[in-house]
């Protein structure tokens, strides 16, 4: 079984489309995406409708979560996260406006995760969800040392105990998930632990987009390969000046990631 899983598209239609022509040549057996598909781009309903002619599977992130329940705000935030989380909110009210009442719906009713079988051994399952097994916002860093060799210093400190509270309960071969922008492979235990992100807006420095090719073998187990594929990321920026969503500039730097 050969899989194509993407996420994090963000609204960037352009990214998408190239990733999505080169799943098409790979000729997987199903296609999945991990969430995150509309928020934090200028063409949020063709995104949207790309996505459901191209795509078998769907999960939904935080931020498809945010279009039809905003983030709340309590009193005594600190002003600086108060702030932002205004901004999501005022993007995620133009998101919606644009994706109409129906769209909405739909995204509203995409399950949290998906989970397929290979064998009969529940411990070989894929397991597919945005950012961890218990929810859509708890981030799955990569370890120290690929922190160290590919962004050039440890950023996020999270043991292989840290993870316990995310992982302990869930019984699968391996998880692929999205969220945190930065592609990487790490183990826990003898789980699998797969970010196939992102298609847009990347955390690690490198501007094209991503997506993961997860392949199982009989004997062997799964296995992941990174797909990178440059697009034209000038033109995005254009369509993006020219319909601007609210806080253009922000978008346009990458901040609202």
């Amino acid at each position: 079984m050969r899989l194509a899983i993407y996420s994090d598209v963000h609204g960037n239609l352009t990214a998408l489309q190239t990733v999505l022509a080169d799943i098409k040549k790979q000729a997987p057996d199903l296609v999945a995406f991990a969430g995150d598909l509309c928020l934090m781009g200028p063409r949020p309903r063709a995104c949207l409708e790309l996505a459901r002619e191209n795509t078998d599977i769907f999960v939904y992130g935080n931020t498809d979560e945010m279009i039809h329940t905003p983030l709340n705000i309590p009193n005594g935030t600190p002003d600086g996260q108060r702030e932002r989380w205004g901004s999501f909110n005022e993007l995620a009210q133009w998101t919606d406006d644009q994706l109409g009442a129906e769209n909405v719906a739909w995204l509203e009713r995409l399950p949290f995760s998906h989970r397929i079988g290979v064998t009969a051994v529940p411990t070989d399952d894929l397991l597919i969800v945005h950012a961890n097994p218990l929810d859509v916002n708890q981030v799955i860093f990569p370890t120290a040392d690929f922190q160290t060799e590919q962004l050039g210093q440890v950023k996020f400190e999270q043991s292989d105990e840290d993870l316990r509270p995310l992982l302990e309960t869930t019984n699968a071969g391996i998880i692929a998930f999205g969220h945190l922008h930065i592609p990487n492979v790490r183990r826990w235990g003898d789980t699998i632990l797969a970010n196939i992100s992102s298609v847009n807006l990347p955390g690690d420095g490198d501007e094209r987009a991503k997506y993961g090719l997860l392949t199982w073998r009989k004997g062997e187990g799964w296995t992941v390969e990174k797909r990178v594929i440059a697009y034209n990321t000038h033109q995005e920026k254009e369509v993006l000046s020219f319909i601007r969503p609210p806080h253009l500039d922000k978008l346009l730097s990458g901040m609202m990631k």
